[in-house]
């Protein structure tokens, strides 16, 4: 029998197989009710710009968030507006049909987490499934190096919540697939349009990733072909950044983002006054970034040690760009963008992301570092396809106990992956103790 599910399966086609993959699990593993103050500041400022057509979120379901910035008398979310404008747009014909954003469960949470997260989860995966089709990797194994983004990486945890740091992975994904189509194909200006479209979403749903908006954008000055479509990679930012400066403008009457105003945080009650885990306020000394580097990458919540699989893709960088091959270029500006985003967190920050499953603030760089697996693939013997396999189970099982609940209850263990291990154990206890 299972030989013949197995034949049932390898008959169909490795992209079409991949979308039912992706569209079957997205349904049962998207979240039903904000789990952190991250997502509770999001949700208020989409209730508030729909029911109150204001970023005010005083009157929201959701003010008990400790993630908000007190300005002129009024509460605001402290997170970039992007997301939320998104959510807005999401929200707005759910509210006209009754389905209403509140505390606690909510179809209306779930609604617009699934049609924004995991919608562009789905197509950040399939773009990158398309991505691989311009290297050597035949269909099945560009099936493989996709699971292993989708299901193999904390990308596939923080795509069961509302939060940017998906969003902006998946935007990556996809914008790096049509900088792709246009240096490879032939509708340059059209392909460099949804390219920068999609980079300049990413970086203005959180803000570092911006980076690799700017590298792209010296990568496309550097090709001849590609020169001549600069302009329509640049028009996009019409429609993204000028929307989140607007809405930065309209709280306080700069474009600066208002999360890095400190007198913003020291609010009476505020649980950030004298506070050193706010983010982008002061630069840390050498030594303390030495040691937060260790524990940062190979720590409880070391971020290499959630994403076993990097171990392969890191090493296909470093391969691609000493052989400067056909995607030399592109490796150099994953390599730049990636080490710039962690310099800056390194030095700007203290904790680890918060509660978080892992480094979250690190997630979007992933879709570009794995591309960078099918140097791996380039010689699949067996001996490296057993060790490709050994790397997803565990990946896999890491990225599962992550989609628990990936703001995890640092409480509960100072190790995220015991943290949801116990979080899923005391919920069940609690379901049995209810059911007697």
């Amino acid at each position: 029998m299972l030989a013949n599910i197995r034949n049932f399966v390898v008959r169909i086609p490795p992209l079409r197989r991949l979308i039912y993959v992706l569209v079957i699990s997205a349904i049962p593993t998207t979240q039903i009710a904000p789990l952190s103050s991250n997502d509770l500041s999001r949700m208020a400022t989409i209730q508030s710009l729909v029911e109150f057509h204001s970023p005010i979120i005083d009157h929201t379901a959701f003010i008990e968030t400790i993630d908000k910035v007190f300005i002129n008398g009024h509460f605001y979310s402290d997170k970039p507006p992007m997301p939320s404008i998104i959510g807005a747009a999401i929200y707005l014909p759910l509210h006209a049909t009754g389905i209403r954003l509140h505390s606690g469960i909510s179809v209306a949470y779930y609604l617009i987490t699934f049609a924004i997260i995991k919608v562009l989860w789905i197509l950040g995966i399939v773009a990158f499934y398309y991505a691989l089709g311009y290297t050597d990797m035949d269909v099945e194994k560009r099936f493989l190096a996709s699971l292993a983004l989708g299901f193999g990486s904390l990308l596939f945890s923080w795509s069961t919540t509302f939060n940017n740091h998906a969003l902006a992975a998946s935007s990556l994904c996809i914008g790096f697939y049509f900088l792709l189509k246009a240096r490879f194909d032939t509708k340059i200006n059209l392909s460099l349009l949804i390219a920068g479209l999609f980079l300049s979403l990413a970086g203005t749903a959180d803000f570092p990733t911006g980076i690799f908006y700017a590298l792209f954008f010296l990568y496309v000055l550097r090709d001849a072909r590609l020169r001549q479509g600069v302009a329509f990679y640049t028009l996009p930012l019409m429609v993204t950044v000028l929307p989140a400066l607007a809405l930065n403008f309209a709280i306080h009457q700069s474009i600066m983002p208002v999360q890095i105003t400190r007198s913003y945080f020291e609010y009476p009650g505020s649980p950030w006054i004298g506070s050193s885990e706010l983010s982008g306020m002061s630069a840390n000394d050498a030594g303390f970034v030495l040691r937060y580097a260790l524990l940062v990458f190979v720590g409880p919540r070391g971020f290499l040690l959630y994403n076993p699989l990097l171990a392969i893709a890191l090493w296909g960088l470093v391969r691609t760009i000493r052989q400067k091959g056909t995607f030399y270029y592109e490796g150099i500006v994953v390599a730049l963008g990636c080490s710039l985003i962690v310099l800056y967190y390194l030095l700007t920050t203290t904790n680890f992301g918060g509660w978080a499953y892992s480094i979250r603030w690190f997630v979007p760089m992933l879709p570009l570092l794995f591309f960078f697996l099918y140097p791996y693939f380039e010689s699949y013997t067996p001996r490296r396809a057993s060790a490709f396999w050994v790397l997803f189970c565990v990946s896999f099982a890491i990225a599962i106990v992550g989609a628990i609940n990936p703001w995890c209850h640092a409480t509960l263990s100072n190790v995220p992956f015991i943290a949801n291990i116990r979080w899923l154990s005391a919920k069940l206890a609690l379901l049995k103790h209810v059911a007697n």
